[in-house]
């Protein structure tokens, strides 16, 4: 079974949310994006990447681009590995859960 880091946003989406996440994906190799309209009556946008861990470079530099992105647009991006929740970046910065997940202080 394949394991997948998403993130997404949490958040009402918009087509500024979907443009600077395709952005993200398309500027870091193997991420993908992802943006379904309607799934659940609210559009859904993200970004992933296929990671056993998330120690791998190219995850914590996902995770980095999207919490700029975050940051920049003042959203909040819910985070998961292995379909688990691991937090949410706050614009762009992590929340205790994610912070105590990734190893570092909030």
């Amino acid at each position: 079974m394949s394991d997948y880091l998403v993130l997404f946003v949490a958040d009402e989406a918009d087509d500024g949310h979907a443009d600077a996440l395709r952005e993200t994906a398309r500027s870091l190799k193997g991420a993908g994006f992802f943006d379904d309209p309607d799934l659940g009556g609210q559009r859904t946008t993200g970004t992933y990447l296929e990671t056993e861990t998330l120690d791998d470079p190219v995850a914590l530099e996902l995770i980095a681009r999207v919490a700029e992105l975050s940051a920049a647009l003042a959203c909040r991006i819910e985070v998961q590995h292995r379909e688990v929740i691991l937090g949410h970046l706050i614009a762009g910065r992590p929340d205790e859960q994610l912070a105590s997940t990734l190893g570092y202080g909030a």
